[in-house]
């Protein structure tokens, strides 16, 4: 079972809400219901969802730590560096506990701040600072990430726009072989644990701007990359 931080993305802004589940899966379904039923705790993550609707949320696995971590801890060096941002939905810096029933006022760590020891936040401190890229760099790839997260209209825009004559390839035949390479779905993965789908190899070019004899390579070994700009991500087909 899988555990570590998680990140609830608005694809139509890209805000978000972090959190840590030692069950991804189950704290998810957790989200939605209380999200679904108007009873979620954090108060401008349920109003966002009323406004722009389930179909604009997704759920993300952003660092995946392993057994024994303290994942409370983990999940506050996060919250440090993203709370108060216009991005984030969070509102308190501190991470708490949740449990069965959390919702609310039903939780009975609610209001209260989960306390680590020195120890225990210096040693996940150190180990996400290690993982975390500097400001120019995660800068860049926010930058390239753009393309990625794009609502549903804007895609339907988009698409009209390149659809027809105006698409250089209009009326060129394509083969079959080449239809299911370019349709086959790629997850990448950032050197931090962050993960990023994209629906068509197309797609992960133009997000990411580089060059077919790159994405072949990195999808053919499935391995970090060694070298350019991108040194350290994975490529795989999902």
């Amino acid at each position: 079972m899988a555990q570590g931080i998680y990140k609830i993305i608005n694809v139509v802004n890209n805000k978000f809400y972090v959190g840590s589940a030692v069950d991804f899966t189950a704290r998810k379904r957790r989200h939605w219901w209380a999200l679904r039923n108007q009873r979620h705790a954090n108060k401008h993550l349920q109003s966002a969802w009323n406004k722009y609707g389930e179909q604009s949320f997704t759920f993300v696995i952003v660092e995946e730590l392993e057994v024994g971590t303290d994942i409370l801890a983990a999940e506050t060096v996060w919250l440090k560096e993203h709370v108060g941002k216009e991005y984030c939905y969070n509102l308190g810096t501190e991470a708490i506990a949740f449990t069965r029933g959390w919702s609310g006022e039903k939780n009975p760590m609610w209001g209260k701040t989960f306390k680590h020891t020195a120890e225990a936040k210096a040693k996940i401190s150190n180990a996400s600072k290690a993982r975390i890229q500097s400001e120019e760099e995660k800068a860049k790839r926010r930058e390239s990430m753009k393309g990625h997260f794009v609502a549903t209209e804007t895609k339907l825009k988009i698409s009209a726009a390149v659809s027809g004559e105006k698409n250089g390839n209009y009326g060129k035949p394509r083969t079959q072989a080449f239809k299911d390479k370019v349709s086959k779905v790629v997850v990448v993965t950032a050197p931090n644990g962050e993960k990023y789908v994209y629906y068509s190899i197309t797609e992960l070019r133009k997000a990411l701007n580089i060059t077919p004899t790159t994405a072949n390579r990195a999808l053919k070994s499935g391995k970090q990359l060694t070298r350019g700009p991108y040194t350290g991500w994975v490529f795989k087909y999902k």
